[in-house]
């Protein structure tokens, strides 16, 4: 059976229009929305690291 597609031809058009849009701006043309950086700032209050004697590292989201 042969392809029809590679990743190759699929990538190469996104590629090249996402560079033209770097170059034209000199930025980073795509941002997250305030909900995901609200989202995020969120679970990094809630989460806890701790050390632990039988275990590296204890991980839990408080709640």
């Amino acid at each position: 059976m042969n392809k029809t597609s590679t990743t190759k031809k699929i990538t190469k058009p996104i590629n090249t229009e996402m560079n033209a849009l770097l170059d034209n701006k000199n930025e980073f043309p795509f941002e997250p929305g305030k909900n995901v950086i609200n989202n995020i700032l969120n679970y990094s209050k809630a989460l806890s690291i701790r050390r632990s004697k039988s275990m590296k590292h204890f991980e839990m989201v408080l709640n």
